[in-house]
């Protein structure tokens, strides 16, 4: 359920919170090493096999990046559930900046005919409107790279392990960014106005690898509380609210990991929520943590439980269709949690109702479970 991982994993190697929907399995064709790609590198040609759709005729095939123009470069997978629930917003974007040189470039490493039947699938656009997935991605370059020669020269070079995953090419043709298609369009549109910093947001990457390697060390070491005063010192010093939120959730794990006080905890729930605030994906993440958490018994905290619901609740107008029914699944899941029976039906139901195809199984059976369970306690 949880669409992000935490900036640390405590004990286990560190790992940069990148979001992600599912593991990068894929496997190249090729046996050649990539050069290392990161921010401020040039952007490798593309050499993709298929192109499948290209905005109906607007968007021309790419190799070369021309100067001037902004690129997005995105993986995806037909298996991959958050791939799909970002095509909506892929095709909004490009909409929104075709007239200042915007050209989104989509590539699986299916075979063609897997993406071309693809196509027919449904899938809930942003509107909360059923659409055929071919009628939604023909806004800009859907693509398939079967030899993954384009997988080995962006996510393998770039050490990404997750997708959907997002290149933003600036204007010179150089990489500006690298992370969630969801995240990324107060990015894009600095880098298409040309008030996007690099360097800056460079230096900041440098920052975390340093974070990485000292909180990640004494973690390793079992020196939790060391740990957490670290991250408490490295929080001011970022400005990245995606970072904060990766910094926030991993501090909540140590604490939990070295039995902190549950006022502490709690204070620090308040924090990552807050940091979060306006980013519904975030604060769902956040949320079936505390949940998790909650029902594995590492954390017993109805307060906890209420603040999450609270926040996820504040989320909810923000949001529409596949995602919003995610969201009253969440919430549903957290008033069964601490035994509200009827406050987490009536979020199930909302959650079955505004479900599209993927998700309404699952949705429906919890539902029963929760009307079987609210039955037994009546007799």
């Amino acid at each position: 359920m949880t669409l992000f991982r935490s900036l640390i994993i405590a004990v286990a190697p560190v790992a940069l919170m990148v979001p992600v929907g599912i593991s990068f399995i894929s496997q190249p064709t090729v046996s050649m090493a990539a050069e290392k790609l990161v921010v401020g590198s040039v952007a490798p040609k593309l050499n993709i096999e298929h192109w499948v759709q290209n905005g109906e005729g607007k968007y021309p095939k790419v190799s070369d990046f021309k100067s001037g123009k902004v690129y997005v470069v995105e993986f995806w997978a037909t298996t991959c559930g958050p791939c799909v629930q970002s095509m909506p917003h892929l095709a909004h974007l490009q909409s929104a900046y075709a007239d200042k040189g915007l050209q989104i470039v989509s590539i699986s490493s299916e075979p063609l005919d897997v993406v071309k039947d693809f196509l027919g699938n449904e899938l809930v656009d942003e509107s909360g409107k059923k659409k055929a997935i071919g009628e939604v991605t023909k806004a800009y370059c859907l693509t398939t790279d079967p030899d993954g020669s384009s997988d080995v020269d962006y996510m393998l070079a770039a050490n990404q392990d997750g997708i959907p995953c997002a290149f933003i090419v600036g204007k010179d043709a150089k990489i500006e960014w690298i992370g969630h298609p969801m995240e990324m369009d107060g990015i894009l549109e600095s880098v298409i106005e040309d008030t996007w910093d690099r360097e800056k947001y460079a230096s900041e990457q440098k920052l975390i690898a340093e974070i990485q390697k000292t909180v990640g060390s004494l973690a390793r070491n079992k020196k939790f509380a060391e740990a957490v005063a670290a991250i408490d010192g490295y929080i001011s010093k970022i400005t990245d609210r995606r970072i904060q939120f990766g910094l926030y959730k991993s501090k909540i794990d140590l604490q939990i990991r070295s039995s902190a006080d549950i006022q502490d905890i709690t204070k620090s729930y308040e924090e990552l929520f807050a940091s979060c605030a306006g980013e519904p994906l975030f604060i769902q993440d956040v949320a079936w943590s505390a949940y998790e958490n909650y029902v594995e018994n590492k954390l017993q905290s109805k307060k906890i439980i209420r603040i999450s619901i609270a926040a996820v609740e504040k989320a909810l107008p923000l949001v529409e269709g596949a995602t919003k029914a995610n969201l009253f699944d969440t919430i549903g899941r957290l008033y069964s949690g601490i035994g509200n029976l009827e406050p987490a039906i009536q979020a199930q139901t909302q959650a079955v109702k505004l479900s599209d195809g993927s998700d309404q199984g699952s949705f429906q059976e919890f539902l029963l479970e929760l009307q079987s369970e609210a039955k037994k306690s009546k007799k």
